[in-house]
């Protein structure tokens, strides 16, 4: 076994990917060796880092061919419901991914785990190594004391005691029986692993019972609560937003845009739920133009760039958010963490509209932080977006507040404490561990 070699598991779009290349570019300049395992599509971008790769699971066209479904589709099939997620995208490769990873880590110190590379936990024990399980949200660590935002548990709000507390620990508890089917199949697949049968929950269990367990998220959004397992630390977002062997700065063409006039808008779908923009981007530039402002709009790779129809406005594939979005006048986006984290860190107000998972739970931390808004994707129509954007623009409370924040955020290095706090469990006995 190298003591020195750690192996990280993620899965999902490029907001569960970034986190995880900064917290492996970070132990690699603590002199560890830190490798990744994750969907083939991102090999070429983790190697252009000088990274080990592993692939694990399938590629984005194998699953759509066996679900039958496009990348719209699946995208849509995925906001719909959480038990597709699961049922469909997870279970059926819990076996092959945890035996796939088991044969990647052969001879590692750890494996860092985020919530949703399901069988990294398993091919730890397995392998008899250390396991540290990655939060990227507040929404999977399901405190009772500050909740996440649920389409389906609207009444879901942060307590410290009383009844609210008590709600809140029945609504979890409900949760948790609700999803309680999916142990069965879990342990169907320890078996095969020759580990034994246990009971924790595939959802809801992830952080507990390790000697070390991260929120890779800002305490803006939410601190470690009461409720939280012993030895889980929310140590702050660890952010890296590069294109594979792609330009570190703006590209010359926007540069030029954003030098030409004002702060514009900026609008984003991040790179999932671009997948499915609708008419987001043409309502985008309409409500820019109600307002008078000039838009950067972030299409995507496959996107449109025609959208943009005059020297007011600029479409884009891609760009970096550390380096756009503190030249914004305000974000416009999805609520991906990834994204919301960037747009907290520029100081910048943001109108959030949520599409899937925890960009529900993301946007009403926003505004309850006061930098924010939030708005629904049926609602989203020019007039409406830009009565809401000329309040957030206008209003001086939520200027000082985004201007405030955006100071504090700025200091957040959750891979640097991460890479610090891992070396440190490594550097225990495992019985000083337990």
């Amino acid at each position: 076994m190298s003591p020195r070699r750690i192996v990280l598991a993620t899965a999902g779009s490029l907001g569960d990917l970034h986190p995880f290349i900064a917290l492996a570019l970070a132990l690699e300049a603590r002199g560890f060796e830190a490798e990744i395992a994750t969907s083939p599509e991102y090999a070429d971008k983790i190697r252009a880092e000088g990274l080990v790769f592993h692939p694990i699971g399938p590629t984005l066209a194998e699953l759509e061919a066996r679900l039958g479904l496009d990348r719209v589709a699946l995208t849509r099939a995925i906001g719909r419901s959480s038990v597709f997620l699961f049922e469909k995208l997870l279970l059926p490769y819990l076996e092959s991914g945890s035996r796939e990873l088991i044969q990647a880590a052969d001879g590692a110190s750890a494996i860092v785990g985020a919530t949703f590379a399901a069988g990294a936990a398993m091919a730890a024990e397995r392998l008899g190594i250390a396991f540290v399980p990655v939060a990227l949200q507040p929404a999977v660590v399901f405190s009772a004391y500050d909740p996440p935002r649920l389409q389906a548990a609207p009444w879901l709000l942060p307590a410290r005691g009383g009844l609210g507390l008590a709600l809140n620990r029945m609504t979890v508890a409900m949760a948790r029986a609700s999803t309680a089917r999916w142990t069965g199949r879990v342990n169907t697949v320890r078996a095969t692993l020759d580990l034994p049968s246990e009971r924790r929950n595939l959802l809801m269990d992830g952080m507990e019972g390790r000697a070390l367990s991260l929120g890779l998220y800002s305490p803006l959004l939410s601190p470690a609560q009461p409720d939280a397992p012993p030895g889980f630390a929310v140590v702050g977002p660890a952010h890296y937003d590069r294109e594979a062997d792609g330009p570190v700065g703006l590209s010359p063409v926007l540069s030029a845009f954003l030098a030409a006039g004002p702060a514009p808008l900026v609008f984003t779908l991040g790179s999932a739920v671009v997948n499915d923009p609708g008419d987001f981007y043409a309502e985008s530039l309409k409500a820019a133009r109600r307002l008078g402002r000039r838009a950067v709009l972030l299409v995507g790779p496959d996107g449109d760039p025609s959208v943009a129809d005059g020297p007011d406005a600029i479409a884009v594939g891609y760009a970096p958010f550390s380096l756009l979005f503190p030249h914004a006048a305000a974000v416009v986006h999805q609520g991906g963490v990834g994204t919301t984290q960037q747009a907290l860190r520029a100081g910048r107000p943001q109108l959030i509209v949520p599409y899937l998972g925890d960009q529900f739970d993301n946007a009403a931390r926003i505004v309850r932080l006061g930098c924010g808004a939030t708005l629904s994707r049926r609602a989203y129509r020019d007039r409406r977006v830009a009565t809401v954007l000329e309040r957030l623009l206008t209003d001086p409370v939520v200027e000082e507040t985004a201007t405030r924040l955006g100071v504090v955020a700025a200091q957040e290095d959750g891979a640097a404490e991460a890479a610090d706090r891992i070396i440190e469990m490594l550097s225990l006995s495992q019985s000083e561990r337990a």
